[in-house]
């Protein structure tokens, strides 16, 4: 369920790097356009992504032991972050490739932690 969480998370942040640039190509969008491009939404998005990734993978990882969701988890959450100091004409490419490095490390999660036997999980 975390991870699940975790894809629609990183989905949301992937959605508005590439909505929000139409919505200001179209121009006249007002208030919504003002909201999708202030620098506060970056945060807001950034903070439940953050607890999702730090929730969901150090745990998982008690579970079946494999530090690839924590690698591909930190290296999304690494370009994620260097997403928010960059020029504003790579932010959305970072951002996205980020989004979409998170989804892998939360699906692979999800998959080794449904993979394991019940043995493995009582040990």
């Amino acid at each position: 369920m975390k991870d699940l969480l975790g894809v629609c998370l990183s989905g949301l942040c992937i959605l508005h790097c590439l909505v929000t640039p139409i919505l200001l190509a179209l121009g006249g969008v007002g208030l919504i356009g003002a909201w999708f491009e202030s620098e506060w939404v970056h945060y807001l998005l950034l903070a439940p992504i953050s607890l999702m990734l730090v929730w969901s993978l150090p745990s998982s990882w008690i579970k079946h032991r494999n530090t690839k969701p924590l690698l591909i988890g930190g290296l999304g959450f690494s370009l994620l972050l260097t997403s928010l100091f960059v020029p504003e004409s790579a932010e959305p490419v970072l951002a996205v490739l980020a989004g979409l490095i998170l989804i892998a490390a939360h699906l692979l999660n999800r998959r080794l932690l449904n993979t394991l036997t019940p043995h493995s999980l009582a040990s």
